[in-house]
Order: structure tokens, then C-alpha cells, then sequence
């Protein structure tokens, strides 16, 4: 991690005056899947609509998506984040081998559906043929079997045939298109937009329209809650910093861009004050969930079981031929700053006390020569109008706010390395001079008794992303995978819907579904099937 930014000023009260503007507001959401029947190893991916519950048209109030995948049980077993643009959003799940075969739901909302208690319910078909699956063994959540009693008048292609194909007139949306295998067991994808509103009289919890948003609230033993400083700093590949008063009630909110915390950061909460008691952050998802419904089930007959251990082998040749590749998103906020000096402790000599590391390393700050004088500056150009000021850098130890004080009775040989921004920062109310950051080894922090504070652990983020999922003939794989196609995120324009796919090794009965929301607000489920044959040349 580089201290490269310091962005955000706490703009959420400001940005929403919402009290009589949006309260009445409710958003409402839909997952379309790339399938409801997978196997363990393989890997599940979703496109969100967000849309508003009264004119049906995508909702821009949320810019983050929470979902979870829930067991039988209720418990969640996975948790990730999804960035949102104009109502859409797209991501994947990859589902673990340690995980066993029965019915999970998928639960996403956003953070004003809170509110109101809504969420989307998805429910999903994991199967786990490495731990047995058994004949007229039950499946809990009661999934649908397909009968494949099609029509004989559907098209049918060779294997490994380029296809293109027109599915017809359709007027001006935003679409979600899916190529699979049909499998015995599914259950229903079709989306509605048939939510029904709830009165909704008061709200607790903002929306995170440009940015996501730490809210919290701040309890005291003695003294008012009000109007105590709160600063706020995420550690991830890149440093965030921003800073808030609370209100009456000592409640706080914080805003930051996931887009540079996406994985393993860590949120850090500091109030300055004394006989603080408590700072509570609010969880970003729900926590807790109803167990699934097992009075229906349904049974895995002959022909399942069979389907299922043919379809096993197949994704164990696909795994077996993949290259896994790291997907790195290029949506970069313009806010970074590559502006820090940063000296690594280890590559100069140690001094005896971090006054002489500074003195001697580090020309853009400059600390007090006397020993009882705990000072601090930062050099940097001054802007026009602030001559006259003379302001105080913001001073970092592990990510926290202190004091010069706490720098200097700090030990050097704890130090892993000192970080300079020489630029003035303006932080909503708060000038700072300059920004000193300073971590340490692990472990080696002393703790600065002037404030108290609180960490978590962000949940991973996955930035929008729209790329489109398909089979490629020319590729290196055996082309064993019954998803042979998924386009999260289609803008279409009144006109024909044009498709183009290829076909797998495997012969069977295909389904092209298409889901979406016109933009006049119409729900959209098509479905269209073909065959795939060897005996088509």
C-alpha cells in the first residue's frame, strides 16, 4: 500500500438533503443468472438490474450492490460487492468444492433497500458430485424439472459451428443474454418488476449514489456526542482519508471509493475526545437471514444423476485445459495523486530517534530541534490567499490521526517506512499542510490515548465491469461447457436483437434467455431453443 490519495470530503448530508425528497423513493432489484443448476468448481455469473418500485425504470440512486449466497441453514457463506452504473451492474461467484450439494440462495440489495427490509431471492442449484450424489436423493427448495419435450422444428447446428442469429424485433432496453445447456433440474429466472411498495415513514440508512458510504455512530459515558471529529482511513492498494463532525445523536457518515479499496482493505474509525465509550459501524449487510423452506423437495431421479456425473467429467476437462486469468479493472478514479515521497527505513541507516530520521532523511519536513517541543511541518508550495495561515500537516501512524507527540516516542527501529505528501489538502472543514504517514511493523504501534478507535474489514468489491463470456473455436480448450454464452450487460437500440455464439462439443437441447426492462419500463423474459448435433456437418 502507497499513500498516493487523500479524496473524499463527507459529502453524503450534503449531497441528499433527503428528509421530503427521496424518503418515498424505493428501489428494487433483479438478478439474472447465467444458470441455476452448477457444479462445484465451477463458476456462477449474475447481471443486476436496479430499478425504481413505481415507474419500473432503472433506478441511478445506488452506485454499490451487496449480495450474499445463503445457505439452507440461513448462513451466509460468501459476501462481495458490485459497483453499479445507471442502474446496472454484472459479477461472478465462483462456487467452492468444500461447498455441498443442496439449494443456496442468492440475497442482493443495496443499502437504501435497508429501509425498507427488501432484497432480492434467487434461488440456486449447487451440486457436489465429489462428496455423492445418490439416486432418490431429496433437494430441498423444491427445483423444477425440465421436460425437453421441445418442438422438433427448432434449429439445429454441428458442433463447433459459428452461428449468428436474429431473435427478432425488439424495441429500445437494457438486456441480459444467456446460451446454455438445458439441465434437468432449474429453477425460475424470469424477472417481474411486480415488488410491492411498503410505507415508508423515516429512514436510517443513506444511499450510496456516487460513492460507498461508512456510517456509524459514536457513544460517550460523559458529555454531549455532538460535534466530535471523526476521521476515517482505509488501507488497501491505496491510502483514503476523510474526515466528519457527528451530529446531535453522535451518528457519522463517511464516504470513499471502492473503486480503490476493491480487495482485503481495512476500514479504520477514530474519534477524537475523551470518555468515549463506543463507535458502532454499521454492518454493510444484512445480519440475518431466514433458513430455506424444506417441506418441498424435489428427487434426483436416474436421469439426473446420470446428467449430472456426464456434465462433472466435462467440467473437470474444461478445469484441467483453463488458464486462470487476473482480471484487473482500468476504471481508475482521477483522484489519485502519485505525489508521495516514501523512504523505507530499511534502505538508510537508523538513527537514534525518529528526530534524527526526519532531520536527516526526509528535507520535506521539519520538525522542532528542541526535545520538549513536539512540532512538525510539512514544506510545500503555499496557494494564493493562504500566506497568512499557518496550518498543521495531518499526521498518520498505521492509518490512524495522532499527534506529533506520538511520533517522536515512537522507536525507529519499529518504523517500516515514512510517506510525504508535500501538498496542501482540504478535507471538508479541515486545511491540512502537507500529509506525514508513517506504518510500522507489525505489532509495533504505540497507541495514542487521546482518541479512540475501530477497524473492520472491507468485503471484496468487484468494479462494473460488461465484458461478454463465450466459447472461441481457434482457443486451446476442449469446449466441453454446457454456458457456452453470457452477455451481462446489453444496451439495446430499437431494432433486431442479433446474437452471436458458438457451439460446444456437447450435443443437446440449448436455451437462449434474454431478461431486461424496456425503457419504458416493461419487464422482458425471452426464451428461444435450438439443438446442437454431432451429425450436423
Amino acid at each position: 500500500m502507497e499513500l498516493r490519495s487523500v479524496l473524499y470530503l463527507s459529502c453524503a448530508i450534503a449531497l441528499f438533503n433527503l428528509k421530503g425528497q427521496v424518503k418515498d423513493y424505493q428501489e428494487e432489484v433483479h438478478l439474472s443468472v447465467n444458470t441455476t443448476n452448477i457444479l462445484v468448481g465451477e463458476t456462477l455469473y449474475f447481471s443486476a438490474f436496479i430499478y425504481s418500485n413505481t415507474s419500473k425504470r432503472l433506478s441511478s440512486l445506488s452506485s454499490i450492490l451487496y449480495l450474499e449466497l445463503v445457505d439452507e441453514s440461513g448462513s451466509s457463506v460468501y459476501k462481495t460487492k458490485i459497483g453499479l452504473r445507471e442502474g446496472r451492474g454484472a459479477g461472478q461467484l465462483y462456487i467452492d468444492p468444500a461447498w455441498r450439494s443442496n439449494t443456496y440462495r442468492i440475497k442482493a440489495y443495496t443499502r437504501w433497500m435497508k429501509n425498507y427490509q427488501s432484497f432480492f431471492e434467487q434461488k440456486i442449484l449447487v451440486l457436489n458430485p465429489y462428496m455423492g450424489i445418490t439416486l432418490n436423493e431429496l433437494i430441498s427448495g423444491n427445483p423444477l424439472k425440465n421436460s425437453k419435450n421441445i418442438k422438433s422444428d427448432i434449429d439445429t447446428y454441428g458442433q463447433l459451428k459459428n452461428v449468428s442469429m436474429d431473435l427478432g424485433h425488439l424495441e429500445s432496453s437494457t438486456l441480459s443474454i444467456a446460451v446454455n445447456k438445458v439441465e434437468r433440474l432449474y429453477f425460475p429466472n424470469e424477472i417481474t418488476l411486480e415488488n410491492p411498495a411498503v410505507n415508508m415513514s423515516t429512514f436510517d440508512v443513506l444511499p450510496e449514489y456516487r460513492y460507498g458510504l461508512v456510517q456509524g455512530v459514536v457513544m460517550k459515558l460523559l458529555g454531549n456526542v455532538d460535534q466530535l471529529r471523526v476521521n476515517m482511513t482505509i488501507k488497501g492498494d491505496f491510502m483514503q482519508v476523510s474526515t466528519t463532525k457527528t451530529d446531535t445523536y453522535g451518528r457519522f457518515w463517511m464516504s470513499y471509493n471502492p473503486e480503490l479499496s476493491a480487495n482485503e482493505s481495512e476500514v479504520q474509525i477514530q474519534v477524537e475526545g475523551d470518555s468515549i465509550q463506543q463507535i458502532i459501524i454499521l454492518d454493510e449487510f444484512y445480519e440475518n437471514h431466514d433458513p430455506l423452506d424444506t417441506s418441498v423437495v424435489s428427487i434426483l431421479d436416474s436421469s439426473s444423476v446420470f446428467e449430472l456425473v456426464d456434465r462433472s467429467v466435462n467440467s473437470q476437462i474444461k478445469i484441467a485445459y483453463a488458464n486462470l486469468e487476473n482480471d484487473k479493472s482500468t476504471n481508475i478514479d482521477v483522484f489519485t495523486e502519485p505525489y508521495a515521497k516514501v523512504y523505507r527505513l530499511s534502505d538508510y541507516k537508523r538513527f537514534a530517534t525518529i528526530r534524527d530520521t526526519f532531520i536527516e532523511l526526509i528535507p520535506y519536513v521539519g520538525v522542532s530541534k528542541s526535545e520538549s517541543n513536539y512540532k512538525m511541518n510539512v514544506r510545500c508550495e503555499i496557494p494564493p490567499g493562504m500566506e497568512s495561515l499557518d496550518k498543521p500537516p495531518l499526521i498518520l501512524l498505521d492509518g490512524l490521526k495522532v499527534s506529533p507527540e506520538s511520533i517522536f516516542n515512537q522507536s525507529p527501529n519499529d518504523i517500516e517506512k515514512i510517506e510525504v505528501i508535500p501538498k496542501y489538502y482540504f478535507v471538508q472543514d479541515i486545511v491540512y499542510k502537507g500529509i506525514i504517514s508513517i506504518q510500522t511493523t507489525s505489532g509495533k504501534k504505540k497507541s495514542d490515548l487521546s482518541s479512540f478507535a475501530k477497524s473492520r474489514q472491507f468485503t471484496d468489491y468487484q468494479p462494473y465491469k460488461a465484458s461478454i463470456n463465450t466459447l472461441k473455436i481457434n482457443s486451446n480448450l476442449p469446449l466441453y461447457d454446457p454456458n457456452i454464452y453470457w452477455e451481462p450487460i446489453r444496451r439495446h437500440n430499437d431494432g433486431q436483437l442479433i446474437i452471436d455464439f458458438s457451439t460446444p462439443r456437447l450435443d443437446g437441447l440449448y436455451k437462449i434467455s434474454i431478461t431486461g426492462i424496456s425503457e419504458s419500463g416493461s419487464p422482458i423474459n425471452l426464451a428461444k431453443y435450438f439443438q446442437v448435433s454431432k451429425t450436423i456437418k
